[in-house]
């Protein structure tokens, strides 16, 4: 799973406006601190319990359901849906997702594939206030050594000209 970004530039843009960037931003702040913070040895409820916290005491707020952001043009939302993947999609193993509960109580091993998957919704002020919604989501092994990413992930929005 994963998944890109792009732009078209309208008439006299070079470069993605500034409230954009800083929306992607904000979904890669959240990508970094998944990566850091899922470990081997924790059950995925475990790990989804921390990782909220962790967001929160980002500054970041954790929406209890997919879609629905706050109105607060302040908040920047997040919500994450990390699962594992296989041969046909989402595979079986456990899922840092509250839309899967079951697969809450599966621990997290080592060689467990994941698709590290979350929705930042940020205010731009040029749409007076409205969020963009960004998904990030790339694949990932879990190591000894934590998260490791399986290809390059996405660092940057794509430019249409």
């Amino acid at each position: 799973d994963m998944k890109r970004h792009a732009y078209v530039l309208r008439e006299g843009e070079t470069h993605l406006p500034a409230s954009f960037q800083k929306a992607f931003d904000n979904g890669r702040a959240v990508r970094d601190l998944l990566k850091r913070n899922i470990k081997a040895g924790r059950t995925a409820g475990e790990t989804l319990e921390l990782l909220n916290r962790r967001m929160n005491d980002a500054g970041f707020s954790v929406m209890s359901k997919a879609n629905t952001p706050s109105d607060d043009p302040a908040d920047i939302d997040v919500i994450i849906g990390c699962h594992s993947v296989g041969n046909l999609g989402h595979g079986i193993g456990p899922s840092i997702a509250w839309f899967n509960p079951e697969r809450l109580k599966y621990e997290i091993r080592e060689t467990n594939l994941f698709s590290i998957e979350l929705f930042a919704y940020t205010a731009i002020p040029e749409w007076g206030g409205r969020k963009l919604r960004i998904p990030l989501e790339d694949d990932a092994i879990v190591t000894a050594r934590g998260v490791e990413w399986l290809y390059p992930v996405n660092q940057k929005v794509l430019l249409i000209r």
